[in-house]
């Protein structure tokens, strides 16, 4: 199975910096495992299927999928 890079745009970044410690470690596991099948986590955004949202160890999160080049690009991350 191909695991997918995952980058974070600013605004990702900046909530994900927001989350406590221990949000981020189960966060950064729970990003690790969607890294290998980024489509079958979530919704897709207006019937798009590189374009979703899912809640991944608590925390909202928006991304983008570019089969391409195997990138996952988080475009929001939201903790509660």
């Amino acid at each position: 199975m191909t695991k997918y890079r995952v980058q974070y745009t600013d605004a990702a970044l900046t909530g994900y910096k927001a989350l406590s410690a221990g949000t981020r470690q189960a966060f950064d596991r729970a990003v690790d495992a969607m890294s290998y099948s980024p489509r079958t986590h979530g919704d897709a955004i207006r019937n798009n299927p590189d374009r979703r949202t899912a809640v991944l160890a608590g925390v909202i999160t928006e991304y983008e999928v570019s089969s391409g080049v195997l990138v996952v690009t988080m475009l929001h991350v939201r903790g509660y």
